[in-house]
């Protein structure tokens, strides 16, 4: 019913008809591996340090110190990066045995997405290169709180502070919002989840001034056995029609203790073959984990762009 209720009241404001009018495009391109390969449908499966990006009522559930960088190699020379670290905050009074659930005062993170759209030579009104070159890049600072307020539900919000450069500069403020229930669904565990990006701005260039791309996600989670997750979203972008994504990963545990090893895959409504005349929309990828070292990495088609390639490796401390 929150899948219904979401897209019926996104649909008057989000539509097709305002394809390309956003700004910070960059803001939409993912964070992690493991949110890559799952086709993005992370509003609910995330619970790292890149809930930060995802929605940060995820951070409610990092048990202790988590940081990751994350690499994409996306179209030609375009390149972005993904750095978060995560840190629970401590108790006022001291629990009197140790407990592994997430801090009662909830975790803070802060994060830099960075894009690089490669040097693009100057050409004047005739085609012909002036002798110089640019090179436009995008950049977000992300800080981040989120906590568990009850048995069940999660909440965080997120602020950022945008900055793109193309020959000139625009900079802007925004935030995210979110929440999560945990629930069951029968013996198997259930979330639902809903969030708010990139609400601010707007950016201005000059004399062009351009709105970020906000969006409003509805997500849920079934693990209908312990080693296999599902996801699923519903995204209402301001600047594309109502669209799914959905996701899969298979966790399977190694000989060693605390040692697995996962697959996933995943399909985004938002792109299509026929948009990008060629494989488009689906995604696949895989991680290992050790002892809190965990390395993850997505294959991301892009029809006639090419393919994309995204590394994660990161930490997490032990509680």
């Amino acid at each position: 019913m929150l899948l219904v209720f979401a897209a019926s009241a996104a649909r008057a404001a989000f539509d097709s008809d305002s394809v390309g009018t956003s700004a910070a495009e960059f803001l939409k391109f993912g964070a992690d591996a493991r949110g890559a390969a799952m086709g993005q449908a992370m509003t609910a499966a995330a619970e790292g340090a890149s809930s930060l990006y995802w929605n940060p009522a995820g951070l409610s559930r990092v048990p202790a110190l988590e940081v990751s960088f994350s690499h994409a190699f996306l179209y030609r020379t375009v390149f972005s990066d993904f750095a978060v670290i995560a840190q629970p905050l401590r108790p006022i009074v001291p629990p009197r045995r140790r407990e592994t659930r997430p801090s009662g005062r909830g975790t803070i993170a802060a994060g830099l997405l960075y894009l690089n759209a490669g040097e693009i030579k100057e050409r004047d009104n005739q085609g012909m290169e002036t002798g110089g070159a640019f090179t436009p890049r995008d950049l977000a600072f992300i800080a981040g709180w989120g906590a568990t307020v009850s048995d069940v539900l999660d909440l965080g919000v997120a602020l950022k502070y945008i900055d793109s450069r193309i020959q000139s500069s625009a900079r802007a403020a925004a935030g995210d919002a979110g929440l999560r229930l945990r629930m069951s669904m029968g013996r198997c565990p259930y979330v639902l989840a809903l969030s708010g990006h990139n609400w601010g701005g707007p950016m201005r260039f000059r004399q062009q001034e351009d709105p970020l791309p906000a969006s409003i996600r509805v997500g849920q989670t079934l693990r209908p056995v312990k080693q296999f997750l599902l996801s699923m979203d519903l995204v209402a972008p301001r600047d594309h029609k109502i669209y799914p994504a959905f996701g899969g990963e298979l966790t399977l545990p190694l000989a060693e203790e605390r040692e697995s090893a996962s697959l996933r895959f995943g399909w985004s409504g938002r792109t299509s073959s026929s948009d990008l005349d060629g494989m488009a929309g689906v995604s696949f990828g895989g991680g290992f984990m050790h002892e809190g070292f965990f390395a993850d990495y997505a294959w991301v088609p892009f029809g006639a762009l090419g393919m994309s390639h995204r590394f994660t490796l990161g930490y997490a401390f032990e509680p």
